[in-house]
C-alpha cells in the first residue's frame, strides 16, 4: 500500500538536506530591492513596478537567486467601483558574471523560470484569475560603490503560457513582457 506521508516527510527530508547543503557549499549571498516599469504586449502597455530578490554565491562567477516582482495593469472605475488588474511574478534562477570578484563592474546574463499570478483586487473584490508558468532571459550590470553593495540595472524579457486567453481582452493567454529595472544590492 502507498503511504502518502512517508512519500511526503522523504521529499520533505531530502529538501531540507539539499538547500542546507548548498548554503553551506555557497560563497556568499546577496539581497537587492529594485523598481522600474514593465511593458507588456497585446495593448496591455507600459506600468511601474518593484520587487525584490535574493542570492547564493556559488564559486566566483554563477548567482542561483529567487525574486518577487509586482505591477499593476489595469485600473478601471465602474458605477463608482474600482478595480486594479495586478500581477505577481514569483521566480527564480541562474546568472552568470563576467569579470573578477575585485572588478567595480560586473556584467552578467541571466535564464530563469517562474509563475506569474494575474489577479484582480478592488473595493470588496479579490480573486484569482489566472497562474502562468514564464520562462525569462537577460543582463544587467552590478556597479560595485563599495566593497559590499551597489547598484544593479538590468533587464529581463519574460514569456508568460497560460491556457487562459481570455483575460485582460485576451492578451494574457500568451503573453510577452519585458522588465526594465535598478535597484541597490548588498552581498559577501
Amino acid at each position: 500500500m502507498f503511504n502518502h506521508r512517508v512519500v511526503f516527510r522523504g521529499v520533505l527530508a531530502l529538501a531540507g538536506v539539499s538547500i542546507l547543503s548548498a548554503i553551506t557549499w555557497a560563497q556568499g549571498f546577496e539581497v537587492s530591492g529594485f523598481g522600474g516599469g514593465m511593458t507588456m504586449d497585446s495593448g496591455i502597455g507600459s506600468h511601474p513596478s518593484y520587487g525584490g530578490a535574493a542570492a547564493v554565491r556559488l564559486g566566483d562567477k554563477i548567482h542561483i537567486f529567487g525574486e518577487y516582482s509586482r505591477a499593476t495593469l489595469l485600473t478601471e472605475t465602474v458605477s463608482s467601483v474600482t478595480a486594479s488588474g495586478k500581477l505577481a511574478n514569483y521566480g527564480g534562477g541562474a546568472d552568470y558574471s563576467f569579470g573578477s570578484l575585485r572588478s567595480k563592474v560586473r556584467p552578467y546574463v541571466m535564464a530563469g523560470l517562474g509563475v506569474g499570478h494575474f489577479y484582480v483586487t478592488g473595493d470588496g473584490i479579490s480573486s484569482t484569475v489566472t497562474n502562468a508558468l514564464y520562462s525569462e532571459v537577460g543582463g544587467g550590470v552590478r556597479l560595485y560603490l563599495g566593497k559590499h553593495w551597489g547598484i544593479k540595472p538590468g533587464i529581463q524579457y519574460r514569456h508568460y503560457n497560460s491556457s487562459n486567453s481570455g483575460l485582460v481582452g485576451g492578451s494574457v493567454g500568451s503573453s510577452n513582457a519585458v522588465q526594465y529595472t535598478a535597484g541597490v544590492f548588498f552581498g559577501r
